[in-house]
């Protein structure tokens, strides 16, 4: 795989079978994505929406908001299937870190996340992503990922 960092290069190496597969993924239970609630909507080259309804448990109980916690645990899920359906199938994404800005409070709602690759090489990618609710970014982060084979080969 070569480095990509224009639409065109990710368009090119999209594969829209493994998109597919991390939506239905996302659905089974007793994994952690559908533990939480999150819900892939849409898969497009280079760009992943996710996204989870509020629910009483993701609630602090002091003060009444989403827990950054939550929230953290949506974008991690982003960043990385976001480049899943760029890269050779089998091969692993692992977040290797992330920088999370909060800018507001989430009390209910949706919250949805749009993760964009920014850069793609052979071993690392970047991605950008922002959590929106009620129409209002509530944070802003942006993670660097190993692209590599899985653990054991």
């Amino acid at each position: 795989m070569a480095d990509v960092d224009d639409r065109a290069g990710l368009a090119a190496g999209f594969n829209p079978k493994v998109a597919e597969a991390l939506q239905q993924a996302a659905r089974v239970e007793g994994h952690f994505p559908a533990f939480l609630g999150i819900v892939v909507e849409r898969a497009e080259p280079g760009r992943i929406t996710c996204s989870l309804t509020v629910r009483p448990e993701h609630i602090t109980p002091v003060v009444g908001v989403v827990h950054g916690g939550v929230i953290a645990a949506l974008v991690d899920h982003t960043l990385s299937i976001a480049v899943y359906p760029l890269v050779e199938p089998g091969k692993w994404v692992a977040t290797v870190e992330f920088k999370l800005n909060y800018l507001g409070s989430v009390k209910e709602g949706v919250i949805r996340a749009v993760g964009s690759v920014e850069r793609l090489g052979k071993r690392v990618a970047v991605v950008r992503v922002e959590v929106e609710n009620a129409g209002a970014t509530v944070a802003l982060a942006q993670g660097t990922l190993y692209v590599r084979d899985p653990p054991g080969r």
